[in-house]
């Protein structure tokens, strides 16, 4: 039997009318037809089994029964195939095909002696043993359970075809009546090892298994966790190993190689339209010994950004993996596959079964492959482009685990400039990369999807000039993130406490938005850095409320205010006849200490525009000094006196040095501490010190203290607020008296808690509720502003916003407020909880945690001793 795809006619005849017609030009043209209807279905749709046609065994009758369910298939010889109730030969030639499936009970030998169906089924002249599903009462029939071994022999279906023997002719012509091409689907059984030989003859089954296989031998790759702990963590070779360790410990190294390389083998007939791919794949085993090859003796290796390619690597091998899970399309197959056959499997077994093969027509096949090759070529590109040798300078860029206008994820600083990585980095859209062209910065642009920032160029760089480069980054671009540094040579203690606190640091590569970036360094050199998803918040264990003494100092600065006024008004005046106009203030910090503990890790310069010590004079110097250390000592200017403020803690030591280098690198290193200033390790003078005690009730921490303290927004040293705090003090005593608070309104100064506004009242109220509801023994105080005359209500606040009255008291005194106070809203109850035992005190806390956004909540515990509590120095309060 030829298959009618062996050969294909293109040519066909055109009649005219009356024509007479030979039976070759007649065949032609219904040969053309056909042939153009078989390969419609074969290019356009595939072959194989479309649906259906699924082999299942019915045992609850009384004999064993065999069901074939209907379906549709298409043979590599363009036979569309659909079950049909079979009709006796005596009935005209017309089938059913309107069935659910055919059930069949019983068998027979079947011998293919008209259509000799070679070489599939005559692997060696003879014809393989066959048996047919038949009807009971069909000739030779037998019940199927008398076949041996039935149950695990492979079903198919079969397209018997051939020529109709020619009967003798009768009363017309034999060639007017032409010759029946018989065509009659079988179902038929074969033995296991008869099927290999038959599927030796179907390239597309042997490619679909040799896909199937290989998918089974690949699975999606992870890397080890890596978990930071306070004994793992403390320095660069433990940190260096413990990111190796993840790297190597779990395998994935070698799973890695050993997966890229069964794909480009055993898919090679899809990436074959790359040629460069085959020079790379070469490349692979030199590629990743050049990156993960180190030695665990060797010095620092910067194994957390090799732990960063890694996971960049799979994550693009995990893509590969689902694009070759998805990737389905068979072009031009093969017309000698399986021509007039499809394999149905064993019952419950589908490993000798056709799949569908869809033709390209019925998928994105030439978008998915490009897709698998681009995947691909990536990891060769990231191997060949990982380098951390950066000398573009610190950097930050926008970036997102989703796509932003195509540009995200972005490529990170460890990755050199290739334009074939960015050209398939997230193919096919072009990405932000770290190697921006200057004067187009991302970080003017607005992003959607933006959801972290890569900083990058920062290795082997002083690291606190880096901190502080970062910090003045975040503030002038307004990026959602918090920073903060360690040195691991100078204090690693302190990083332990970090890492103890929080567990969930990780390399990035830089930080999630609105999250914590941690720098790190050795011997003041930057050499990784980790992150957290989260913005670090002082903890409520750090924000206890405690009382200290407060020393206030002052001393002279080290350059005079005329100096600063000629520095700030050269901006605008003359230009200076030597050297370069300076436009920045330039200071360095070189060593600042509390208590013996390094608050950096080397020299700091800051930058402070001249333009902002022209108009702001000393307080633009102070402030950025409080910015860079808001965890040290906090910096002030005294208008009246001239001098620097340096508040602390009463009985901590502190030792800081300056260096102006504005003009002139070599000039003189000023060192002040508690006990006085020093220029060039000689005392300044005797009355450089002017020190008195603040007292104050204080937080107990230094963020806490520059809440507290440090200046903010103040104006410049002209007597911007000469008169303003009389003003205040004035009106507090007129608020007093006014109308409004007379009477039988609620007095200005409350005596209970009767007298207290009404907004007031409901806040207290739901506070006592749960105090009361605790059955912890305690006694309730209010104190603060609400007692002392100098509270905001809600309902103040809304009268001021509703005035137009600029004359009227209340909204002079909240108008005054909102400039000396910055406080807008209304004044918080200040509680005091006293306990009658200390051992309620964790209850209470726990208790009282939920209501801090409310009130200012201080818990006070009993009297022991001689010991006096705070709450018996506050003579303004009220019991509630």
């Amino acid at each position: 039997m030829s298959n009618k795809l062996s050969s294909v006619i293109y040519n066909y005849r055109r009649y005219k009318a009356d024509q007479v017609l030979t039976h070759t030009q007649l065949n032609e043209s219904i040969s053309y037809f056909e042939d153009q209807d078989r390969l419609t279905r074969l290019a356009l749709h595939g072959a194989g089994i479309v649906h259906g046609f699924n082999v299942t065994l019915d045992e609850g009758g009384e004999a064993l029964q065999v069901s074939i369910g209907q379906g549709v298939g298409i043979t590599t010889d363009g036979d569309l195939l659909l079950l049909h109730e079979a009709v006796p030969e005596t009935e005209p030639p017309e089938n059913t095909i309107g069935i659910e499936g055919l059930s069949y009970s019983h068998f027979r030998e079947f011998s293919d002696d008209n259509a000799n169906y070679s070489p599939y089924f005559f692997p060696e002249g003879e014809q393989m043993p066959l048996w047919e599903l038949c009807e009971e009462g069909a000739e030779e029939a037998q019940p199927l359970e008398e076949l041996p071994g039935w149950e695990d022999k492979v079903f198919l279906l079969y397209l018997e075809c051939y020529p109709k023997p020619q009967d003798i002719c009768g009363d017309i012509n034999c060639d007017n009546q032409g010759i029946e091409q018989v065509s009659r689907l079988r179902i038929l059984l074969m033995e296991e090892e008869q099927v290999e030989g038959l599927i030796s003859h179907d390239p597309i089954f042997l490619r679909k298994r040799k896909i199937s296989e290989a998918l089974n031998a690949l699975s999606p790759l992870q890397l080890l966790k890596v978990v930071h702990q306070k004994d793992n963590s403390l320095s660069m070779q433990q940190m260096d190993r413990l990111y190796r360790d993840a790297l190597f410990e779990g395998n994935t190294l070698t799973d890695l190689q050993a997966g890229l390389q069964l794909i480009s083998s055993e898919f090679d007939f899809l990436l074959q339209q790359d040629p460069s791919l085959a020079e790379l794949i070469s490349q692979l085993d030199e590629l990743l010994l050049l990156h993960f090859g180190t030695e665990e003796e060797e010095s620092y290796q910067y194994q957390q950004y090799r732990y960063l390619l890694m996971k960049d690597l799979l994550a693009t091998f995990n893509k590969l993996l689902k694009a070759l899970e998805a990737f389905d399309s068979w072009p031009n197959p093969d017309v000698n596959a399986f021509p007039k056959h499809l394999l149905l499997g064993k019952i419950g077994d589908r490993a000798y079964r056709h799949d569908f093969y869809p033709s390209p027509a019925l998928s994105d096949a030439d978008h998915q492959q490009d897709k698998i090759v681009s995947l691909v070529s990536k990891i060769f590109y990231l191997l060949h482009s990982f380098d951390l040798d950066t000398g573009g300078g610190l950097r930050i860029i926008p970036s997102g685990l989703n796509h932003a206008d195509g540009r995200f994820p972005s490529i990170p600083f460890y990755f050199q400039p290739n334009p074939e990585l960015a050209f398939h980095w997230q193919w096919p859209a072009i990405p932000v990369t770290y190697h921006y062209d200057m004067g187009s910065n991302p970080l003017l642009m607005e992003y959607n999807g933006l959801d972290r920032y890569l900083i990058g160029g920062h290795l082997e760089t002083d690291a606190e000039s880096t901190f502080q480069s970062i910090q003045s980054m975040v503030k002038q671009f307004g990026l959602e993130f918090k920073v903060y540094h360690f040195d691991l040579s100078v204090n690693p203690s302190d990083f332990s406490v970090f890492v103890d606190r929080h567990p969930s640091l990780r390399s990035m590569g830089g930080v999630p938005k609105s999250g914590t970036y941690v720098l790190l360094s050795d011997g003041n050199q930057v050499f990784g850095d980790l992150a957290l998803d989260y913005r670090v918040q002082v903890t409520s264990e750090e924000g206890k409320a405690g009382h200290i003494r407060v020393a206030a100092c002052s001393y002279p600065w080290i350059s005079s205010l005329k100096y600063l006024n000629n520095l700030s008004r050269s901006l605008k005046g003359s230009p200076r006849r030597s050297g370069i106009q300076p436009e920045n203030y330039r200071l360095v910090v070189r060593d600042y200490r509390i208590n013996g503990h390094p608050m950096l890790s080397g020299p700091v310069t800051l930058t402070i525009p001249l333009e902002a010590v022209a108009s702001r004079r000393m307080h633009a110097i102070t402030e950025t000094l409080n910015e860079r250390f808001p965890d040290g000592l906090v910096f002030d200017f005294d208008e009246s006196l001239k001098r620097l403020i340096i508040s602390r803690p009463f009985d901590d030591e502190f030792s800081i040095s300056f260096v102006d280098i504005t003009l002139n690198i070599n000039s003189p290193l000023y060192t002040y501490t508690q006990d006085g200033m020093e220029k060039a390790d000689q005392s300044f003078r005797l009355d450089a010190v002017r020190c008195e005690e603040v007292r104050k009730y204080r937080p107990a921490t230094y963020l806490q203290l520059q809440e507290e303290f440090a200046p903010v927004n103040k104006d410049d040293d002209y007597g911007a607020y000469k008169g303003k705090w009389q003003e205040w003090y004035r009106l507090i005593e007129q608020l007093k008296t006014d109308p409004r608070f007379t009477g039988s309104n609620k007095p200005r100064i409350p005596q209970s808690f009767d007298d207290l506004p009404a907004s007031l009242q409901r806040i207290i109220t739901r506070i006592r509720n749960v105090l009361q509801q605790s059955e912890i023994s305690h006694q309730l105080y209010l104190t603060g502003d609400w007692v002392s005359g100098s509270w905001a209500s809600i309902e103040m606040i809304n009268d001021y916003r509703n005035t137009s009255n600029t004359s009227d008291l209340i909204f002079r005194f909240l108008n005054l407020r909102s400039k000396l106070h910055e406080k807008e809203q209304a004044t918080k109850a200040s509680l005091f909880i006293v306990l009658t035992s200390e051992a309620d005190r964790a209850s209470m806390e726990a208790l009282m945690e939920d209501w801090t956004d409310v009130a200012d909540i201080y818990i006070e515990g009993p009297r022991t001793g001689n010991r006096r509590r705070v709450i018996d120095g506050i003579e303004e309060k009220i019991r509630l």
